[in-house]
């Protein structure tokens, strides 16, 4: 999982950056959730509690509607939610009132230095501005803290996926499965792990409603979208198990981490 996620391509400023807040309420119903055991490779190495006696603070950085956040909330950690959409905010803030919910982006993060113990940032890292990001995610972490970037990847190996893909978009793999590792002056190296992991949805309805969050597909126009209805009304037709009352959309996790130097 190497490569450039954001070198060439100015994704933060984009329009499919900023697409996201007006499919927010489908975002959060349809979206992937993450993989206790991935959350785990991030935060099993923090303490119970803070030298003041507070427990961990951590930071969902580009939280979105909370997906991540709400695997976060009901752990001995203090939660902070960071996301740039307000409309995205708004759904986190509604349904997660436990978190800490912030306007704010990777690049201007409103948080005190050394103020934070984890950083874990769950499908969104692509979207960050580099090297910037990575001096402001030093910033707000404390010696020794950690961050954990988390994507849910599909598994391309099960014969619909990529036609799915091919559907919905050209068929290159998205940019989400690019990745260059954290500034090594600030960072300690890289570490990497893959998790099992699979996304059940309600039925082809389901499956349609993910395709219409995908930024890549929000900012089509009305007739583009149409027809890429009608070609995965085709592809459901050609699948038994895409015709089921559950569809189990086949992904792994991938997690990387670093710390704090």
């Amino acid at each position: 999982m190497t490569g450039g996620a954001q070198q060439g391509q100015e994704l933060p400023d984009s329009v499919l950056a900023r697409s996201f807040g007006s499919e927010a309420a489908r975002y959060d119903q349809v979206r992937p959730s993450y993989p206790e055991a991935a959350i785990q490779l991030v935060l099993g190495g923090l303490r119970n509690a803070r030298a003041d006696g507070r427990p961990p603070r951590v930071l969902d950085l580009g939280a979105g509607t909370g997906k991540l956040t709400a695997s976060l909330v009901g752990r001995q950690v203090e939660v902070v939610a960071v996301e740039p959409d307000r409309q995205m905010l708004a759904v986190l803030a509604s349904r997660l009132p436990q978190a800490r919910a912030l306007a704010g982006s990777a690049e201007r993060i409103p948080l005190r230095d050394g103020s934070v113990d984890a950083i874990v940032v769950g499908q969104a890292f692509h979207w960050f501005h580099r090297p910037a990001a990575d001096h402001e995610l030093a910033r707000v972490l404390r010696p020794g803290g950690v961050v954990g970037l988390l994507w849910n990847l599909p598994d391309r190996s099960v014969e619909w996926v990529p036609k799915l893909y091919r559907a919905s978009r050209k068929s290159e793999q998205p940019w989400s499965e690019a990745f260059d590792q954290l500034d090594g002056g600030l960072f300690t190296e890289l570490e990497q792990a893959s998790v099992p992991s699979e996304h059940l949805l309600p039925g082809p309805g389901g499956l349609r409603d993910l395709v219409h969050t995908w930024s890549w597909v929000i900012t089509r126009t009305e007739a583009e979208r149409d027809a890429i209805d009608h070609r995965l009304r085709i592809l459901i037709s050609q699948y038994a198990e895409l015709q089921a009352p559950v569809v189990a959309f086949p992904q792994r996790t991938e997690v990387l981490w670093q710390y704090r130097r």
